[in-house]
C-alpha cells in the first residue's frame, strides 16, 4: 500500500502549482511533509502562508533557505530546494502579499501554503474571514484532526459557538464536514479531505464519514507516521 504522502501527491498529480492547506489538526505538519516529499523528487518548492505561521526560529520547516522580504525575488531556486518565504511579524511569520506569491509561482514547481489557522486545535468552524485561499490555488488539502473525537467541542474546535459541552462524535464530524463554514469552506481546485491523527479512529467512524461524501475524496491516516489507513474516492 502507498504511504500517505505518496497517495496525497498521486491524487494532486499535476495540480501541484499551488497547494493550499486549510482546516485544523495537522496543517503545518502537512506543509513541511509535502515540501520535503516534492523536494525529494527534484521539485523546486516554495513554502509560505496566507495567514500566519510560527517564526522559523521557533519551528523547523526543514527549508534550505529562508526569506522574510523581497530578496526572495533575487534567488534562483535549485532542483530539490525548499525555500521559505513569509514576512517577519512581532510574534509570528505573516503572509506576504498574494501578488508576490502568484509571481513566484513562475519560478517554482510547487508552492505549498498554509491558508488557515486553528490555534493548535484539532477541529475548526470557520469565520467570515477565513480560510484565505488564493484564487490561483490549484489544489486544496482540507485537514481535520481525528484526535478531537470524544472531546468537548468547546475545547477542541476553534470557532465553535454552540453548546460547548457537546462531544465531538460521528455526528459532530459529519456536521463539520458538511457545514458551509466547515472543513471544506473555500476549497478550490483539486480538493481532498484528510482526516489526520486517525491512528485510534474506529473503522465504523471512518466508513460513516466516508459514505457521507460523494464528490470529494476523503483519506484517513497519520502524517506523523506517513501512514494511510483508509480512503474513499468518488
Amino acid at each position: 500500500m502507498a504511504t500517505l504522502l505518496e497517495a496525497l501527491c498521486a491524487f494532486i498529480n499535476g495540480e501541484c502549482g499551488c497547494i493550499s492547506i486549510t482546516g485544523s489538526g495537522g496543517k503545518t505538519t502537512a506543509l513541511t511533509a509535502l515540501a520535503l516529499h516534492y523536494a525529494k523528487f527534484g521539485k523546486r518548492v516554495l513554502v509560505s502562508t496566507t495567514t500566519k505561521l510560527e517564526l522559523p526560529r521557533l519551528r523547523d520547516y526543514g527549508c534550505d533557505i529562508y526569506y522574510s522580504d523581497e530578496r526572495v525575488f533575487r534567488h534562483t531556486p535549485k532542483q530539490g530546494e525548499r525555500v521559505f518565504y513569509a514576512c517577519e511579524g512581532k510574534d509570528k511569520a505573516i503572509a506576504p502579499p498574494l501578488s508576490h506569491l502568484e509571481t513566484l509561482m513562475d519560478f517554482y514547481d510547487v508552492l505549498v501554503l498554509e491558508a488557515d489557522g486553528a490555534r493548535h486545535k484539532p477541529l475548526k468552524l470557520h469565520s467570515d474571514c477565513d480560510p484565505v485561499v488564493p484564487d490561483f490555488t490549484t489544489s486544496t488539502l482540507a485537514v481535520m484532526g481525528m484526535s478531537g473525537w470524544g472531546q468537548e467541542l468547546g475545547r477542541c474546535c476553534f470557532g465553535w459557538n454552540q453548546d460547548g459541552h457537546r462531544v465531538a462524535d460521528d455526528e459532530a464530524y459529519l456536521y463539520l464536514l458538511h457545514h458551509q463554514d466547515g472543513v471544506l469552506k473555500g476549497a478550490a481546485g483539486r480538493t481532498l479531505v484528510l482526516c489526520n491523527q486517525a491512528e485510534n479512529t474506529g473503522s465504523e467512524t471512518m466508513t460513516t464519514l466516508a459514505r457521507s461524501l460523494d464528490a470529494i475524496p476523503i483519506y484517513f491516516g497519520s502524517l506523523q507516521t506517513n501512514t494511510l489507513l483508509f480512503r474513499k474516492e468518488p
